[in-house]
């Protein structure tokens, strides 16, 4: 008795990288490197305003520019990177997608970009 079996190769999507943002904030600036849908990666410097109202105003800023993303590091200082995560979780309501509790030394832009490209692994 023959058997004949044909057989099919599945087509599986290939694993896209995790949308990542990772962030270094203090109360005079932000750097925000986050990925793209296309694969690149972004970096944008905020100068961050003092004065009455400015610090909740530039904190929503900085937020909207990270994004709704899978997986967000946020470092800085300590008080701007509380206010800054409280402010992303008021905003997207994803504590779970905070990871990592990082230093406040100051981060240059290579090296949030190392960061992000480990994270996005």
């Amino acid at each position: 008795m023959h058997n004949d079996t044909t057989h099919r190769t599945a087509r599986l999507p290939l694993p896209r990288p995790h949308s990542s943002a990772v962030t270094w904030i203090d109360s005079r600036h932000a750097i925000v490197a986050r990925t793209m849908p296309s694969g690149a990666i972004d970096v944008t410097e905020l100068d961050l305003p003092g004065g009455e109202g400015g610090e909740a105003s530039a904190l929503t800023r900085v937020a909207d520019m990270i994004g709704n993303r899978e997986r967000v590091v946020i470092s800085g200082s300590a008080a701007m990177r509380t206010a800054l995560e409280r402010q992303y979780v008021a905003i997207y309501r994803r504590p779970d997608r905070l990871v990592d509790v990082e230093p406040d030394a100051p981060m240059s832009r290579h090296d949030l970009v190392e960061r992000l490209r480990e994270l996005t692994r």
